[in-house]
């Protein structure tokens, strides 16, 4: 690796839980101004997978390094500087208004005394608040949110962190279709801003519309997993993979407004 290069690497990585691996094999990269969706069918490990990436759960083998370094052996605080973590969804009964759970998102850049902590911090909420068109909600508690808001502020919190590098579990899950363009808009804004950005989604034309290059994942029948294939879009996700790992026939062709690849499933196959 080059000197000053960010790099986030996954070096022959076995993830699960209670030692019984669910993903085997991973050998992944994420590098600055780059989207890489992971995709595959439920159950298959992605959530797991990037979980493990961002230190959420301790890998069951193979390591997990941040410019060289195993990411176990960075202390929590400077992890959290460089590497932000967005879950599916964010625990629901607390009490703390939307900008105060922003807020948290940097306590990385703060003193163990502070709050609201500098101008500078009161900046980065506002920003993130701003970008995930949250402000007119700033002053209403977590637990009055619906689930589409509870995602938009779970990604403020993470945006306010200022991170080198994203992790997101299925963000558009919960949102409206305006909200989801918004999102893929902001993401592609971030990727331009220089951040590096891994993201699990399941709908096939979200991830034409804003991935780099994708990580399939496929199951086995031993109730493990793989990596079946990686590269750009249309590499990864051929009409021949997509057969293989999700048992559906699928069409594409280019969208005549964007010029963008569109998938449209039309029939379940068997796996040969």
């Amino acid at each position: 690796m080059a000197p000053g290069t960010n790099l986030i690497e996954a070096l022959n990585l076995s993830v699960g839980f209670d030692k019984l691996a669910v993903l085997e094999r991973v050998s992944v990269q994420l590098v600055p101004s780059q989207i890489v969706a992971v995709a595959g069918p439920n159950g298959a490990g992605k959530s797991t997978l990037i979980k493990t990436l961002a230190r959420q759960l301790k890998p069951i083998s193979g390591t997990v390094e941040l410019n060289g370094k195993n990411i176990w052996s960075i202390g929590t605080q400077e992890f959290a500087g460089k590497v932000a973590y967005v879950p599916q969804d964010i625990e629901a009964s607390t009490e703390l208004s939307v900008e105060q759970m922003v807020m948290l998102g940097r306590n990385p850049h703060q003193k163990w005394w502070q709050w609201y902590g500098a101008d500078s911090d009161r900046a980065a909420v506002d920003k993130a608040l701003h970008d995930t068109e949250m402000e007119k909600l700033r002053r209403k508690p977590i637990c009055q949110l619906s689930g589409g808001e509870r995602q938009r502020a779970a990604l403020a919190t993470a945006l306010a962190q200022e991170p080198l590098f994203m992790f997101l579990d299925e963000p558009t899950s919960h949102l409206d279709f305006k909200h989801q363009i918004e999102l893929l808009a902001l993401l592609k804004q971030l990727r331009a801003n220089g951040l590096g950005i891994m993201i699990v989604l399941h709908d096939l034309n979200v991830i034409a519309r804003v991935a780099d290059s994708v990580v399939l994942i496929e199951s086995n029948e031993d109730n493990t997993s793989q990596i079946a294939a990686t590269g750009s879009v249309k590499e990864a996700l051929s009409t021949e993979n997509l057969r293989r790992v999700f048992e559906i026939d699928v069409t594409t062709f280019d969208d005549p407004h964007t010029g963008e690849l569109v998938y449209n499933p039309f029939s379940l196959t068997k796996k040969a």
